[in-house]
């Protein structure tokens, strides 16, 4: 059943103008439960919940003039309000306890009936963290498993990346309105996300990143996942808090370990204590999705420069072969070789496993 335009209004309003004062808002539903009902309470009752006289005013006067305007400036930025009914709402979200009535989108829509794979982490990422992503990320894309991280720095940013080099689909979640994707300086990353995916939130449209809001930015994170990858995680961080959220929404929690004298590995290395799988290999988490890993092929069919069929020729059958031994080899330096092997990795002729190189058979 549809979910009627005066109904969208109300949910919209309601979401608007009381993110201006989110105790009341988490009091009123707290004791009452209704978002849909809220328009209908005295202003008494509504200022026994916290707010204010002077919020009661536009509440009762301009609701609908709130929704309209949230309405045309979603669609002037090519925002998506995505209902609860609509068939392009996430369908794990919906069966959280309590999930958002609507969330906002923007990009391709498609990817939010795809599967889903949470990748979080601490904004410290190491090289290692780098490392076991760029192992683990391209073949879980390439099966057809959507990314899906809060497009912070670090480990985030590192998933997200992952996914868009090989081809993949990914998802970005604000921790605040989409007019205020954050963080800033992650501009050229949020672009190719949404050329790649789509970012979602369910903030207000010009609602400014705050730290409370990023709590519940992980829960929409958890709850549109099947399941959530921890990679390098202190035990205070936000990334232990997601996976808390995933564990109450009933996802499956794997952890990849770190160091032991790494403090960005106690979080980690504490979920597999409790229970979490151990990641190690894509194929520890295709597995779980009940899915076999595809088998790489080359795509490049240009013509390959000399340096390029001279690296090659020094790969020896499906071993992995580290930078030193290619300039060992070549008597080139290590950025001119590092050079020419990304550039190969570009061209999927090779892949970076465990700290080195391997051809793609």
């Amino acid at each position: 059943m549809g979910v009627n335009l005066e109904t969208k209004k109300q949910s919209i309003s309601f979401r608007v103008l009381s993110q201006k004062n989110i105790k009341a808002m988490a009091a009123f539903l707290r004791m009452r439960g209704s978002r849909g009902k809220f328009f209908s309470y005295s202003g008494l009752e509504l200022i026994r919940f916290g707010f204010t006289s002077e919020e009661l005013k536009i509440f009762k006067k301009g609701y609908k003039e709130a929704a309209e305007c949230e309405m045309k400036l979603a669609e002037e930025n090519g925002v998506e309000l995505i209902f609860f009914n609509n068939n392009y709402y996430p369908p794990l979200l919906r069966e959280i306890f309590e999930p958002p009535d609507y969330i906002y989108a923007k990009g391709d829509l498609e990817v939010l009936k795809s599967r889903m794979l949470a990748v979080v982490g601490s904004r410290k990422g190491s090289e290692y963290g780098r490392r076991s992503l760029s192992k683990i990320i391209p073949d879980v894309s390439r099966s057809g498993i959507t990314i899906i991280s809060g497009m912070a720095y670090g480990i985030d940013s590192m998933s997200h990346r992952e996914a868009v080099a090989c081809g993949g689909k990914t998802i970005g979640v604000n921790a605040g309105g989409l007019l205020k994707l954050y963080p800033s300086g992650n501009s050229t990353m949020i672009k190719k996300i949404l050329d790649n995916g789509c970012v979602v939130s369910e903030f207000p449209l010009e609602t400014e990143p705050r730290p409370h809001l990023f709590p519940i930015r992980n829960r929409l994170i958890a709850g549109m996942s099947e399941a959530i990858l921890v990679v390098e995680a202190e035990m205070k961080s936000g990334s232990l808090i997601t996976a808390r959220l995933g564990l109450e929404q009933n996802r499956d929690i794997f952890s990849i370990p770190g160091k032991i004298d790494s403090t960005l590995s106690t979080g980690t290395n504490y979920l597999i204590q409790q229970g979490a799988k151990l990641i190690t290999t894509s194929k520890d988490i295709l597995s779980e999705y009940g899915i076999k890993p595809k088998k790489r092929k080359r795509v490049f069919s240009g013509d390959l420069l000399p340096a390029e069929i001279n690296l090659l020729d020094l790969m020896s059958g499906n071993g992995v072969n580290s930078i030193n031994y290619f300039v060992e080899k070549t008597g080139n330096s290590v950025s001119q070789t590092l050079s020419v092997l990304m550039g190969m990795v570009l061209k999927n002729l090779i892949t970076e496993e465990d700290g080195g190189f391997k051809k793609i058979i």
